[in-house]
Formats: C-alpha cells, structure tokens, sequence
C-alpha cells in the first residue's frame, strides 16, 4: 500500500487532531494557581497607587518589612487584564502566552524536520501532559516564553544573524522584571557561551557579548543590586515544604517525563543528524534543573522539544527501518481505518472533557474547593471577624484578596517579604513543632484558619482558642469569643459536611477592596 494513498492521509489528519485535542484540555486547564489572588490584586494596587510598594502592607508578622516584588511587569498584565476582563480574561491572557509559547516552539522544531508534522505531534503529544503543568495563570508564564524566545534567538546567532544582539539584552530587562526565571536565562546564555569558546567557535565572541548584556540586564529593576542580591540568595534558599520545589519524583505521573528524558538521551547519542554541542548543554542543564526542582520539568520539555524533535524523529525512522512487519500491518486500509477512526474518538472525548464536570465554568477561572477554604472565608467575612490572622502559607493570599480587615501571619510571597525566622517558624507551626515566639507570636493572632488536619490546631485549643467553624477542609478558631461581635448568638461551633468542600466557584471578576486601599 502506498503511504500517500487517501487511507494514509485520513490517518495522519485524525492523528494530528488528536493531539490538537489533547492539547487543548491540558492547557485550557482552568484551576486558580494560589498565588493568582496576589499577583492580580498587587498589578491592581499597583495600578491604582501609580507606584511600586516597597514594604508590606499585609502582613503582622513581616508588618513594613522590605518588599522584593520583583514579578512587577507580569503583576501589572494580570492586574489590568483582570480589571477589564474578570476571570475569563486571566483564561484568555493564560491561553494567549500558552499558545504563542508552544507555537514557537513547534514553529522552531518544524525547522529541522521539514515534512514531519507526525513527529512534531509525537513529540508534543509526549511531553504535553508534565508539560502543561508549568503553565497555569502565573508570572511563570513569561518565563517560558522567555525561554522559547531565548531558545530561538541563540540558534539565529548561531546561524549568523544580527538582531539577537539587540533583541536579548531588551528581553533580557524585561525578563527580570516579570519572573524570576530570568535567571535561568542567564545560566543557559552563560552555558552556551563557554561551550563556543571552548571550541573556539567563530560566533562564540557574540555568544559571550550577549551573555554579558543578559548579566548585566538583572539589576535594571527598581531593586537594583539588591534585587540581584535577593534573587540569587532565593535560589540557594532551601523549600523542601513547597511541593514544586522538591525533587522531581518517580512516579506514574512524571514517569512519561523520564521516558521522554531518556528516550531523549538515546536520541542524541545515536541521531545521524548533526548535533550542536552546545544545544546539548543547555538540555543537560535543563535536565538537571529539572531533575532537583519539579517546577522546572516544563522548562526542560518545551527546550527538549525544540532541540531534540530532529533527532527523536532520525532514531524512530532508524527503528522502523528494522520492523519491516509492523510497517506492513500500518499499509493494510483496515488497520489504518480503525486507528484513524480512534483518533477521532480520543480527539473529541479529549474536547468533551474539556468542558464538562469538575470544569462547571470552562471560559473562566476557576477555585476548587476542596483545595481552598472557600466557605470558611466566607464565614470570617460574613460574620466580621476581625484581627490577625493566622493562616496556612498556600491560603494566604486567598486570605489577603478576601479578607481586607485581617492582616496575614504568612502567604505565598515568602522570602520576597518575609525573614527566613518567621518562614521557618511557621513550618514548624504547621508540623507542631516548638515555635520561636519572637518569630511567631501566636498572642498576637486572633483567628487561626487552617487545615482540618493539622495536628497544632489541637495545640491552640489546649491554650484556650475556640473552635467557630469547622468543615472537611478548614477549621476556623478565635483566640476570644467575646472580642469578636458578629459570633453573638449563633450555635458554636457551625459544622458545615461535603456541600462546603464540593465543586468550585469562579475565580472573582470584581477587584479585591483592598486594589485601591492604602
């Protein structure tokens, strides 16, 4: 059977929109990122104030402490987007940078594979679902363009163009004003440049002209060096609380990561194509980034798809040249009938998914409830308590965006505002450990929300704190009953079942009360 016959034809279309599909409910994921309150809320005040805030204004523990909000440009987009937009706007603006990213990517790999559209699709359709990860309403979503940007960029030096030397030093100061990632940007420029000129490489002097204006780009922020100063001692800080900052682990859902990874590797090894040494190193740091912290698997997916598609195509046209059966079964009509025909059937089960149930509203974004304390907000709120609070770090920010009369004891801006002592005693807190009280005075809170199942909320009922609140996912404690009015009356504790921790609501489209409050 020829393999440009029609049935061949109808396959690679069906193939091709199964990946779309595919895609497509990966990266149409709606789910609110913890952070998202802030960083929309802090673009907002930033907007309305018509300036930067330098120190914290809603914090008790870290209260006038330095502010090192170094996603200011990134911050400003979510802010304005979600003024004039709501919800569905942060959908569209994630969508926009998701889809703009992949394309370039794609676009970049479909360079070295002329014609093989299948193999782009294979490659994509490998790495989509680790790969979508990294791509929630987030500042990180500029840093993967970024990356896409750079990526691109260095290969046309390479290749003798010009306008990466004026292209990379201004992305460069735009990068370090938007994420953090910029420094991994500057590793990899770095990298690539020692590798030329260690074999002395025609273009290694614009390669090591361009590294020097992407070190020279990360203090041109509003911190200066002391931005600079902050973001390297951030990375050297240690999180192992936080789950994205841990190792990547081996297991069934990242085991598709170290399949490709070292499908990868065998690739490059045994590819008949020709092979840049210094693409390689930047995969291999890529790599390991990956391999020490898993917000960083993304990062190596979408360089490995870019770099690494020609040669993952050579190794599996060697290796169907050896399976001469499996090529004929693939020629029959009938076989190629059926797996068109099941394509198809992924492809629109792929798209149903993408709009039915948890998503209950797919065009906007969304907050699971079973994730965040939706209803036990609600209840701080609807019955004005007021105080400190102490919270769980991942609700902090819900915390601030909801709750404008409490001041938060810790939230997810973490070293960008809050001392290394106050960071640790709350890990300790939460693990019900011994606390440091000049790090964490828990006399000074007066509402604790936190985990149903935390083993130190028991600690604070043993020091005299009351239960108010409870549902399957947060409890809600005030240190006194009578300080706080709107508890009156009613039949403490209120013990809510399922309902307050099933579905989820839409993330808000009105601005926080606090995006204009001083």
């Amino acid at each position: 059977m020829n393999p440009a016959a029609p049935s061949a034809a109808w396959l690679r279309r069906a193939f091709l929109f199964a990946v779309a599909a595919f895609g497509w409910a990966l990266f149409s994921n709606n789910t609110a990122d913890s952070d998202l309150w802030g960083h929309v809320l802090y673009g907002q005040r930033m907007l309305a104030l018509g300036q930067l805030e330098w120190t914290d204004p809603f914090s008790w523990t870290a209260a006038g402490a330095p502010w090192i909000n170094h996603e200011v440009l990134a911050e400003l987009a979510l802010g304005w987007v979600h003024l004039h937009a709501g919800g569905p706007g942060l959908w569209l603006l994630m969508l926009a940078l998701s889809g703009a990213t992949i394309w370039i990517a794609l676009r970049e790999a479909a360079r070295d594979t002329p014609g093989g559209a299948v193999a782009l699709a294979v490659g994509f359709a490998l790495s989509a679902r680790n790969l979508s990860m990294g791509f929630a309403a987030r500042p990180q979503l500029w840093t993967a363009l970024g990356l896409a940007v750079l990526l691109v960029a260095l290969r046309r030096l390479h290749d003798g163009r010009r306008w990466p030397l004026v292209a990379l030093p201004i992305m460069s100061v735009v990068w370090a004003n938007t994420h953090g990632g910029v420094l991994a940007g500057v590793l990899l420029t770095v990298v690539a440049a020692g590798v030329l000129m260690l074999q002395r490489s025609p273009v290694a002097g614009r390669f090591a002209l361009v590294a020097v204006a992407a070190v020279l780009a990360l203090p041109l922020s509003p911190w200066g060096l002391d931005g600079v100063r902050w973001l390297l001692q951030s990375v050297a800080y240690s999180r192992p609380e936080i789950t994205e900052w841990r190792p990547l682990p081996f297991d069934l859902l990242h085991l598709p990561f170290f399949v490709l990874a070292a499908v990868s590797i065998a690739a490059w090894m045994f590819t008949g194509r020709e092979r840049r040494t210094w693409e390689g190193a930047v995969l291999a740091v890529l790599l390991v980034m990956a391999l020490q912290h898993r917000r960083h698997a993304p990062l190596f997916l979408l360089g490995n798809l870019m770099f690494s598609t020609a040669h993952l195509r050579d190794l599996g046209l060697q290796t169907a040249a050896k399976l001469d059966a499996l090529a004929k079964l693939f020629r029959q009509t009938a076989v190629r009938a059926f797996l068109a025909v099941l394509f198809v059937a992924a492809g629109a089960a792929f798209l149903v998914d993408s709009v039915r149930a948890p998503r209950l509203k797919p065009w906007t974004i969304e907050v699971e409830r079973n994730i965040y304390p939706m209803e036990a907000v609600r209840f701080i709120k609807g019955h004005e308590l007021r105080g400190n609070l102490l919270v769980l770090f991942e609700w902090g920010q819900l915390a601030i965006w909801q709750l404008p009369d409490n001041q938060v004891s810790f939230d997810g801006r973490l070293d960008t505002v809050y001392p290394h002592k106050v960071i640790d005693a709350h890990w300790k807190f939460y693990r019900d450990e011994a606390v440091d009280p000049e790090a964490l005075d828990l006399g000074r809170a007066d509402i604790a929300l936190l985990p149903a199942n935390l083993a130190s909320v028991t600690r604070l009922l043993y020091r005299g704190w009351k239960l108010v609140y409870a549902d399957p996912l947060a409890w809600v404690l005030v240190r006194d009953e009578a300080a706080q009015p709107g508890l009156r009356g009613l039949p403490l504790p209120i013990y809510r079942k399922r309902d307050a921790v099933s579905g989820r609501d839409a993330f808000p489209d009105a601005p926080s009360a606090r995006s204009t409050a001083r």
